[in-house]
């Protein structure tokens, strides 16, 4: 199967755009609850009575306090906290307290959010009204700004508070109050609510000058030619990545065509006429093959990790990009996600926000959280890197144990484990994708009590349904634990017999003679005949005339065997000595004379067609006749002269 891009001429391209739209419009459906939006915040409309969730603002746990981001044109520029141990109503509920005390770090980010949005955009209406005015330079309009914002601290019900106000003639309003939770938290300064606030106050200043800044026409120029040169850099990465891609299509096309002339046995070297040789051309063959199918596995892993490598690049550059100017910076949010790392330790203080997916990997999620987009990608990217790993893994360590291995069984064994191993790999990520999509539809709260009694009829139904099922699945792990029989071993299942062609959990296929493909559940398999497991038998039986001397029989078809068995090209297919058990029967056509010769496994026909043809030349040296069937005819005349005497 060959790799593909979406620069493919392919005709699967439409079916990947299609499954692009789909996937775009479910990641917009559930990006609307998704916490990773930030800066799009609804109103948060609870009351006492009634908690709402809020879904928009994303909350973090930092011991017994809940963290909310505060945003100013997409930036984080500070955390505000609540207090795990607040409790508002004894007839509540713990989960309702726990959604409240939530809720009051999300609404206390979200006033000051909508404070400092509007102060930002009341000094963006100001810088308009001073261009007028002749006041052109920045430093000049930066100089005004500090006059006309008016940022202090003030008492306020026993503790303080941040006030704010612009212009100068506003009035100003509370922006920001010292709680019990904000001196609880854990920091490197001082932790005196006067402190505290003073900290805030010189935060809200700064943060709100740098965000004014990036408004500006030349902060906005030197990140056009920001964004111009990631884009070519991307660009160019892809390229290279297209044309390592390229390459490496090449290189499975090869291995693909190569291993196809193993299977097919259309190497470039004819088959040997020795059956000795062909023995060990047979296992040269399967190690050939098990080596070209893990180059195969790897090449798939290289150009799995170079497409969704590809991909992850271009989510993060868009997002990156995106994240250089403040009217796109909220839907960079959504795509990387945010990062509050470093706000333990500082109250309502600028953050060193580094990059979010690193801050979310190393602190396991703790401090930072992955946007939709990206953590949509990034599952199934390690959905199909492990695949693909476990691919390699498989054939890998199938190459290792056939390059150590020196008997046929063991070959015909290997294939088979490893493409068990392949399809328990695929089920168990299953499974896994399963149960983690169904956790956090229950964490969204989607999981009604009807819905939930719905999936367990559904589910018991299932049940009955999967119990044959569930059979042949026992019974396929039964067959390979025991070593029943493996792909190419040639069995006899009733009535049936064939090649093992196909062996799964479920099912196995067998090819006839006649080329026809039997298909039998393992679960209905019950008595197994295999007739190549380890080792095979010559049961031969030959029907000599009457007439024929049975010393100079037994001399002949011994002589015969033994040459066999002690002829270079044959000696290596047969284990012990042929056997000649005597005399089985004496019938009407003859007498049998039975003769047994241990041989490698699957090689028993080889040997007994060689045998058939050594003793047909051997017979007529000797004048030996093959029996036929004799039969007598009696007069009636006859039969009363016999009778009488």
């Amino acid at each position: 199967m060959t790799h593909w891009t979406l620069f493919s001429p392919s005709p699967r391209r439409r079916y990947l755009l299609v499954g692009l739209t789909v996937l775009l419009s479910f990641c917009l459906l559930l990006g609307t609850s998704s916490t990773a939006i930030a800066q799009m915040i609804p109103g948060i409309g609870f009351t006492e009575k009634q908690v709402t969730n809020s879904a928009s603002i994303p909350i973090f746990e930092s011991g017994n306090l809940y963290l909310a981001p505060v945003f100013l044109d997409g930036r984080i520029i500070g955390t505000v906290t609540s207090s795990a141990s607040i409790t508002y109503s004894q007839d509540q509920n713990n989960n309702s307290n726990e959604n409240f005390r939530r809720h009051i770090a999300a609404e206390r980010a979200y006033l000051i959010h909508n404070k400092l949005q509007k102060i930002l955009d009341n000094m963006a209406q100001y810088t308009r009204f001073m261009t007028k005015q002749g006041i052109l330079t920045e430093e000049e309009q930066k100089k005004e700004l500090l006059k006309n914002l008016k940022i202090n601290v003030a008492t306020y019900q026993d503790s303080y508070a941040v006030t704010i106000g612009f212009p100068e003639t506003d009035v100003p309003s509370i922006l920001y109050t010292v709680t019990r939770s904000d001196i609880e938290r854990g920091r490197f300064d001082s932790s005196e609510p006067i402190k505290i606030a003073e900290r805030a106050a010189q935060l809200t200043q700064r943060e709100l000058l740098k965000a004014w800044q990036q408004r500006q026409i030349p902060y906005l120029k030197q990140q056009l030619w920001k964004s111009i040169w990631t884009l070519i850099s991307l660009v160019a990465v892809s390229l290279v990545i297209l044309w390592l891609q390229k390459v490496l299509r090449h290189r499975s096309h090869i291995y693909q065509n190569k291993l196809y002339r193993l299977q097919d046995n259309l190497l470039d070297e004819p088959l040997p006429d020795s059956p000795v040789e062909q023995s060990y051309d047979f296992s040269r063959r399967l190690q050939l093959n098990f080596k070209v199918a893990q180059k195969i596995s790897f090449n798939a892993l290289y150009r799995t990790l170079s497409f969704w490598g590809q991909g992850l690049l271009w989510v993060l550059g868009i997002g990156y990009l995106f994240s250089l100017f403040y009217w796109t910076r909220p839907l960079s949010n959504w795509i990387i996600g945010i990062s509050i790392r470093g706000s333990d330790i500082q109250s309502f203080s600028s953050l060193n926000i580094t990059f979010p997916p690193l801050d979310w990997l190393l602190s396991f999620g703790r401090d930072a959280n992955l946007g939709f987009p990206l953590w949509l990608f990034l599952i199934f990217f390690l959905i199909r890197v492990t695949l693909k790993v476990g691919d390699a893994g498989c054939d890998y360590f199938a190459n290792s144990w056939s390059s150590q291995s020196r008997t046929n069984r063991r070959h015909l064994r290997i294939p088979t484990l490893a493409t068990a191993f392949k399809s328990w790999l695929r089920a168990f990520l299953a499974f896994c994708v399963g149960a983690f999509i169904a956790y956090h539809i229950h964490e969204l709260g989607a999981f009604t009590q009807t819905i939930t009694v719905m999936l367990g009829v559904v589910s018991f139904a299932v049940s009955l349904a999967s119990q044959s099922l569930l059979k042949d699945i026992i019974a396929g792990l039964l067959i390979l634990w025991e070593d029943q029989y493996a792909i190419g071993d040639v069995i006899m299942v009733e009535n049936y017999a064939g090649a093992v062609e196909t062996l799964s959990l479920r099912i196995t296929q067998l090819r006839n003679l006649d080329g026809e493909l039997i298909t039998i559940p393992n679960g209905q398999i019950g008595i197994i005949k295999n007739l190549s497991s380890d080792w095979s038998r010559v049961n031969y039986a030959v029907e000599v005339s009457y007439d024929a001397d049975l010393d100079v029989v037994m001399t002949v078809i011994n002589d015969v065997a033994q040459t066999l068995a002690q002829d270079p090209e044959w000696q290596e297919l047969i284990l012990e000595p042929p056997e000649i058990l005597g005399i089985d029967n004496l019938a009407n056509t003859g007498i049998l004379i039975r003769l047994i010769i241990k041989t490698q496994p699957l090689q028993q026909w080889m040997v007994a067609r060689q045998l058939r043809y050594r003793l047909k030349f051997a017979f007529d040296n000797a004048d030996i006749d093959i029996g036929i069937p004799k039969h007598r005819l009696y007069l009636e005349q006859d039969a009363r002269a016999i009778a009488a005497a």
